[in-house]
């Protein structure tokens, strides 16, 4: 075995580095000198050290950002549980407060465009091709008339100012986002539309009018075959949601006020139709009010025999005019019950999704059920203790039965995506001959959060004569129809 230099290894090392004389005059320092040269190089390792890792850390900042931007508003089916907020100064009317009613302008609203399947606000490169005149507002002065095209880069001239800004010729006018892919195909987009670059990438802006919006949110949110009184009510819902968006500040540093997918409302992923038009051109302006002011609007696809308070979003105080109801009106529907195997690899791995550190799943608890038989308690054995879930996001994340044959009432089967259908059911254990668990067979009821108006509710509330007002009355308590202009007055005076 080699014997141990009496000296510490980071004075032998720096004596590799010096001359006879300086090496001498090292080993002839006593050793209060010697541990001040210790420390002396320790701290210059250190700052080299720290100086590498901010220099990873600043190649990361983009994954960073964009990350922590999608995980806080990339909650499923609308689940925002925003608090009311002032308007951006920019956003406030310039008018005079005693400007007459019939001066107000129909309100406005900016929509960030996501990429592809919804994964990203940052585009790589942008095509376009006008269905209209516009004209450019930026570096570039520029009219390009109907059937043109371009596309625009990182980098660009036309970008260097930072933004480029295309403004329609009149309100009939269009812009297909060619290099962009949705459920209908190739998009188009009323209104203006801002590319803006920052070191991040392209993101893109679209501002229109909010009932322009609209026309591309109901049938987006709400099969346009459904019967009126049905889409009438969803044209409610969503321009309620929308007008409480509008005094949100969430995606102010994206130069937005909502985004085109789930996280808020689904906008332009179906193509416009007659019958949603008509929805909301004879539900023109009408909110839902609480106290004057407008409500939070949740809307869900299919319940599971009653809907539920907001308490599934961990909310201190449920707001009154969201109940729990019965709801059969939608029991035909073939979501209304479902069931499906979750394997306990399944398990481990959306766990792991959420806390990475885990490493084994032991066994899964309901613990606790809200007012409307939500799941607002889910623990999780592992070998690190017990882990608890409270969100309804977070609970239907852990049981996601991605892959599995999801088996609905109907008999029709689907296969199970990133998250449980609902936060509404039962479990039973699942073992192997040898009595090793193994998952659990999941029976359950409804599709998505719960919340609010059940669209299919509303659709089966309407084939029974019922009209759109009656429908919002039954879902939210105590409300009342509203305009949104006068809102939006209010809050600007």
């Amino acid at each position: 075995m080699r014997k141990q230099s009496k000296e510490p290894h980071v004075i032998a090392f720096l004596t590799l580095c010096m001359n006879k004389e300086e090496k001498a005059y090292i080993r002839s320092m006593n050793w209060k000198e010697k541990l001040k040269w210790k420390l002396l190089i320790i701290l210059i390792a250190l700052i080299g050290i720290l100086i590498v890792w901010c220099a990873g850390k600043a190649g990361e900042r983009k994954a960073v950002t964009e990350k922590e931007i999608l995980r806080e508003y990339a909650q499923k089916e609308n689940e925002w549980a925003s608090a009311k907020t002032e308007l951006p100064k920019e956003s406030q009317p310039q008018q005079e407060a005693e400007a007459p009613e019939e001066a107000m302008e129909e309100p406005s609203i900016r929509v960030v465009l996501m990429t592809n399947d919804y994964e990203s606000y940052y585009h790589s490169e942008v095509s376009l091709e006008f269905q209209g005149n516009y004209q450019t507002e930026g570096v570039i002065q520029k009219t390009f008339s109907s059937g043109e095209k371009i596309t625009l880069k990182t980098g660009c001239q036309e970008l260097a100012n930072g933004s480029l800004r295309f403004l329609p010729e009149n309100q009939e006018c269009r812009i297909a986002l060619t290099s962009l892919k949705r459920g209908q195909g190739v998009p188009s987009y009323k209104g203006s539309l801002e590319i803006y670059e920052d070191e991040y990438g392209l993101h893109l802006v679209n501002e229109l009018p909010l009932e322009d919006y609209l026309c591309g949110v109901v049938p987006s949110e709400m099969p346009s075959s459904y019967p009126k009184e049905a889409l009438k009510a969803q044209a409610v819902c969503a321009r309620t949601y929308a007008c409480v968006q509008l005094e949100s500040k969430k995606l102010e540093q994206l130069h937005g006020q909502v985004d085109d997918s789930v996280s808020y409302q689904v906008y332009q992923n179906t193509a416009e139709a007659e019958s949603a038009n008509e929805a909301v051109q004879e539900t023109k302006g009408e909110i839902l009010l609480k106290d004057g002011n407008p409500i939070q609007a949740y809307y869900f696809s299919t319940s599971h025999g009653k809907t539920s308070t907001d308490e599934v979003w961990e909310t201190a105080s449920p707001a009154s005019y969201l109940k729990s109801v019965d709801c059969t009106y939608d029991s035909q529907e073939p979501w209304y019950q479902w069931e499906v195997l979750v394997s306990k690899e399944n398990i481990l791995k959306n766990v792991q999704q959420l806390l990475p550190e885990v490493k084994e799943v032991q066994r899964v608890e309901i613990v606790e059920k809200g007012e409307g038989d939500a799941v607002l308690h889910l623990k999780v054995e592992t070998e690190q203790g017990a882990k608890s879930f409270y969100s309804e996001y977070d609970i239907r994340s852990v049981l996601a039965p991605l892959g599995a044959e999801i088996i609905r009432q109907d008999g029709s089967s689907v296969k199970g995506g990133k998250l449980l259908p609902s936060a509404y059911f039962t479990m039973e254990e699942q073992t192997d001959t040898a009595g090793v668990w193994t998952g659990y067979q999941i029976k359950g009821g409804g599709y998505g959060h719960g919340v609010g108006m059940s669209q299919n509710g509303a659709k089966g509330m309407a084939d029974t004569g019922k009209t759109y007002e009656e429908i919002l009355n039954y879902f939210y308590q105590e409300v009342e129809l509203g305009q949104v202009q006068d809102v939006v007055k209010k809050e600007n005076p």
